[in-house]
């Protein structure tokens, strides 16, 4: 056995050089990139990313508005709730010595 192996990464297909002995990678080999998007092609995913962050704003902004009408319903339940078991007289911890 030559003490080195080669392996090549299935996601990226990079050449790994790989000492056998301490596992460490002694080089890589990475594989020139052919496809590079355009400029005007980038610019277009940026400004649709605006579109993107705007409607998640306003949808977000919209969840926060109905919250509180939320909140208030569960408050009025509990304060339905605290009524009807209204008779009983909380125990005060300090009452129990």
């Amino acid at each position: 056995m030559s003490g080195r192996i080669e392996v090549v990464c299935t996601c990226c297909s990079t050449r790994l050089v790989v000492d056998v002995a301490t596992g460490d990678v002694l080089s890589e080999e990475r594989p020139k990139v052919t496809d590079r998007t355009s400029f005007d092609e980038a610019l277009r995913e940026v400004r649709a990313g605006a579109g993107r962050r705007e409607k998640a704003f306003a949808d977000a902004f919209d969840r926060t508005r109905r919250l509180d009408d939320v909140l208030e319903k569960k408050f009025d339940e509990a304060r339905k709730k605290a009524a009807k078991s209204g008779d009983d007289k909380p125990v005060n911890p300090l009452d129990l010595d």
